[in-house]
């Protein structure tokens, strides 16, 4: 492992061009790195490094990749002159925020890239007169949603999985409870400062770098390394109710369509942004299937029932609705399983194998009752720890338009995520993991065509982890070919993508296996 402090950058050429062609090995490329970064403040971890190993982990340990290198920069400045060095050697480079990337994009997807892990840039400064809350891309969620609850009692619609990293989670969507009510994350960026493929930085906006700020806002890691996003935050709900629904016997089969089938009745309703809902689905451990509801809701208590009592009526016998009051952070912490919103500890890896699924429309109940056949037949007794969960969009996402950024999926009712681990969470994966996971969405949708790019962290019970079809890009699927990601995930963008990628990325750069390339 090396450091390095402010000292001048001197010229490396003889060293870059010895070490830079076909037959380079990683660790040539590491001290090529290392040599070409050795006046910058940033700390290199390679290969032969004690601690490269545990650098180089991926959250999802049914994938393991080996990047020539993981730099730290400690500065916004130091991440330009990594970008710099990266492109003399032709190396591609990936940022990591929090690593929580399901195909391991964070650490390039693939052998042989550069790391730039962002983890050092944790700087979060509220502006008391215009709300708006400029915050380094090395700070999670937790770090996040704290400062601006201590700095004035401000919130942001992201996701509830404190280790998630602001980074990814806002380019690419970053979905949570509030979302109903203020967007998606992405939704709130006024700006973001971002280091391009050749080493400058820019601040991108509506009003400079229009078109990067557009491909930011649902695609940004194919365009560059962004240090700082800028957030328009809210006032923090002062009444903030979280509430749940249990079932006290096992549902049956025919139970279980009927809970799903009144959700969707529910949902269809006029329901005011404030609710939010979620079902979770598991194997109950006794040969059936579990089901519960929770969710949010942002004001009084009697409003809270007038809205949720129809649903209460709709749903099978055996339903116990639970709910209570909790300030803003509390009721992050309740969406957290009652845990804290503290990023101290190190996060816990899994091992795992995801998909997801967006509706635009709703889904016929047929739908629902061959899915619920595929649960009970194939579910209930696997080598798998899994769990489907099913979450409510429209409101504010909704009135964005289609558009307005390159996320694409504003017409989204409900997206699911279905997430399959292996029984300790630990490799290997089980052989038929993946067929599992695979299965079990043909069993909604034989033949998905379309897919998308928000990225929603909610605890589930479980784990904090997503008719038309469509997919989800944050729970990137890597086994998805070039034609179907491209096409589901950015539902007509995909050519603008590349028309920008052109002009900020003409090399390549920022590149992994689902990044946007350079034609169509």
């Amino acid at each position: 492992m090396k450091a390095y402090g402010f000292a001048p950058l001197f010229s490396t050429f003889f060293v870059l061009l010895f070490l830079t062609g076909a037959d380079a090995t990683p660790i040539s490329r590491c001290d090529g790195i290392s040599s070409c970064l050795s006046g910058a403040d940033v700390t290199v971890v390679g290969p032969t490094d004690s601690n490269y190993s545990s650098a180089s982990q991926a959250f999802n340990e049914r994938l393991e990749f080996q990047p020539v290198a993981i730099v730290y920069p400690s500065t916004a400045d130091a991440v330009s002159q990594i970008v710099t060095c990266a492109s003399s050697q032709g190396l591609s480079v990936n940022a990591r925020s929090g690593g929580h990337s399901y195909a391991a994009y964070g650490l390039g997807g693939g052998d042989g890239h550069l790391v730039i892990d962002l983890s050092n840039l944790k700087s979060i400064s509220l502006d008391a007169d215009s709300g708006n809350v400029a915050s380094q891309t090395g700070n999670r969620l937790g770090d996040l949603a704290t400062s601006i609850w201590d700095q004035g009692q401000r919130a942001l619609p992201h996701g509830t999985c404190p280790y998630v990293g602001t980074g990814g989670h806002t380019s690419f969507g970053g979905f949570g409870p509030f979302s109903r009510v203020g967007g998606l994350l992405l939704d709130r960026v006024v700006s973001a400062d971002v280091v391009l493929a050749n080493g400058t930085a820019v601040t991108a906006s509506a009003s400079q770098y229009s078109d990067l700020f557009w491909a930011l806002r649902g695609a940004g890691a194919s365009y560059g390394i962004v240090t700082s996003w800028t957030f328009s935050t809210l006032p923090a709900p002062q009444n903030n109710i979280f509430w749940q629904i249990t079932f006290s016997d096992s549902l049956s089969q025919s139970d279980l369509t009927s809970a799903l089938v009144a959700l969707q009745t529910f949902v269809s309703s006029s329901l005011p942004d404030e609710f939010w809902p979620q079902a979770v689905l598991g194997a109950d451990g006794n040969g059936g299937i579990s089901l519960s509801f929770s969710g949010t809701f942002f004001g009084d208590d009697s409003d809270f029932q007038n809205v949720i009592a129809p649903f209460v009526s709709a749903l099978p016998q055996g339903n116990q609705l639970t709910s209570s009051s909790y300030d803003w952070i509390g009721v992050l912490e309740q969406l957290n399983g009652g845990n804290g919103l503290s990023t101290s500890q190190p996060d816990t890896p899994d091992t795992f194998f995801a998909k997801s699924l967006i509706t635009t429309t709703a889904l016929p109940q047929s739908t629902w009752a061959s899915w619920s056949d595929f649960l009970f037949s194939s579910a209930t007794n696997t080598d798998l720890n899994w769990f489907v969960e099913i979450d409510l969009y429209g409101g504010a996402i909704s009135r964005i338009g289609k558009d307005d950024t390159a996320f694409a999926h504003r017409d989204a009712i409900f997206t699911f995520q279905l997430y399959a681990s292996s029984q300790n969470s630990q490799p290997p994966y089980p052989d038929d993991g993946i067929a599992f996971v695979d299965n079990m969405l043909a069993s909604i949708d034989p033949n998905p065509q379309a897919a998308c790019t928000c990225y929603h962290t909610v605890y589930s019970g479980r784990r904090c982890q997503r008719s038309s079809f469509q997919s989800d890009a944050n729970y990137v699927d890597p086994t998805l070919t070039p034609e179907q990601w491209q096409t589901q995930y950015y539902d007509g963008h995909y050519q603008r993508l590349t028309q920008i990628k052109q002009i900020y990325d003409p090399n390549n750069i920022f590149s992994f296996p689902q990044s946007i390339g350079l034609t169509v």
